[in-house]
């Protein structure tokens, strides 16, 4: 039986910033046995299948650390999904977690789903029952919330008033298999609450991590404004999700290079809503947002930008998140963040970085996965054009030859792997 696969004349990218012509890589099992030039990666006695992909470029699978996989785009979805079924609601989360590991992305953090489904959808991966990318499930612990549980992102069970109830909210998700632990610091674009408005305070927020941090998980806040940022830092989680007005406090950004806060800015999000919003009344129709919304959208992009070109020079530890399964960014799309990366002033060979190593690093897994590396996890993609000359081509499928996650191959547009595909 042929355990060694040879993967040999692609370029190379390998998540640490260096392009290796002429490459070989090496896998053994679920794990990468010997990566880098051909010259010096020498291929032991045995059998093994070697595999041709001259002119090709072979990457680490990309991270998404933001996505929100029982998302279905549409501009309603907030409110079409709360009265869904949890088996309704596993079929879309395992159909989106298709659509992910078809763009390539081999492991995502998914952001909540009602219910918690998006735990067991985890476990479910795990156990190799479906076959998807990796998914690293939070759950989150909100302010109280009204009666009846209006739960969304799965905070039904995670709302809390004072710091004793966030600490057992905590303990709660985390019992349930919550891998990371959101907390909510401020408002939103979307909700009753704006992007600005406080609503953990800092000693709500502090139990929650200390007790998560305490049982060997990680913590990650929704926070935009500025304000709520330095809160949640101040409390000690280790990632900041959205931020769109970081830029207006350079102590604050001290604090986040300082203590290696990760930030998910997920830029693409509210761009592409302010898009659809100023084409659609270019036509003289609506954009199908409410009208709040339309109102928020429209103030929180340029800041992002802001934030994003002063947290980069800074030297931020800034990670790529999409926050898809919002309006208008449907699962699948992942890689157009890297597309707002290079847009808003980074490389190419950055926004490849951001969505690989960076990435492994804010999940505190950089041992695990992230670069392509000997004694890592095989998780790799291949493609076809050169993303370096052009980043848009990670998000055509077309270009995304391979996909491989722990040395199973889930995609294979070339045909090239024979048994050893794993295809869903």
């Amino acid at each position: 039986m042929v355990s060694l696969i040879v993967l040999e004349g692609a370029d190379l990218i390998d998540g640490t910033g260096k392009l290796v012509k002429d490459a070989r890589v090496l896998v053994d099992g679920s794990k990468i046995a010997g990566a880098g030039p051909s010259g010096e990666v020498k291929v032991p006695a045995g059998k093994h299948l070697t595999v041709d992909l001259s002119e090709m470029m072979i990457l680490p699978g990309l991270i998404d650390l933001h996505a929100h996989l029982h998302g279905q785009a549409d501009p309603t979805t907030q409110d079409s999904l709360i009265n869904e079924t949890d088996a309704y609601q596993a079929v879309l989360l395992a159909e989106n977690a298709h659509r992910t590991i078809e763009a390539g992305f081999t492991t995502i953090k998914d952001m909540g789903a009602p219910n918690d489904v998006n735990i067991d959808l985890s476990r479910a991966v795990n156990d190799g029952v479906l076959k998807g990318p990796r998914i690293i499930p939070v759950a989150t612990v909100d302010m109280t919330g009204a009666p009846g549980g209006y739960d969304v992102h799965g905070t039904r069970g995670g709302e809390a008033s004072g710091p004793i109830e966030t600490r057992r909210a905590a303990r709660m998700k985390i019992a349930m298999g919550a891998e990371v632990v959101q907390v909510k610091a401020t408002g939103a674009g979307y909700g009753k609450f704006g992007p600005k408005v406080l609503i953990l305070s800092v000693e709500e927020m502090k139990a929650a991590v200390e007790e998560t941090h305490k049982l060997g998980k990680r913590t990650t806040a929704h926070a935009c404004g500025s304000e709520g940022i330095k809160n949640a830092v101040i409390s000690g989680v280790q990632c900041i999700e959205h931020g769109q007005w970081l830029y207006e406090d350079d102590e604050l950004i001290e604090m986040v290079v300082e203590k290696r806060v990760g930030w998910v800015p997920t830029l693409m999000n509210n761009y592409i809503k302010l898009k659809i919003m100023n084409e659609a009344t270019k036509k003289g129709e609506k954009s199908g947002l409410p009208r709040y919304v339309e109102e928020r959208v429209q103030y929180m992009v340029e800041p992002h930008r802001k934030s994003f070109e002063k947290a980069m020079k800074a030297g931020v530890l800034v990670g790529m998140g999409t926050d898809v399964g919002a309006p208008y960014t449907p699962n699948g799309m992942n890689a157009y963040e890297m597309e707002m990366f290079v847009k808003y002033g980074a490389t190419p060979m950055q926004a490849i970085e951001a969505a690989t190593r960076v990435n492994s690093q804010i999940l505190r897994m950089e041992d695990k996965f992230g670069t392509i590396e000997r004694g890592k996890e095989a998780d790799l993609i291949v493609v076809k054009k050169n993303p370096l000359r052009d980043i848009r081509v990670l998000q055509e499928k077309h270009n995304i030859a391979l996909v491989m996650k722990g040395g199973e191959t889930l995609v294979d547009r070339l045909g090239i792997m024979g048994s050893h595909s794993g295809l869903m």
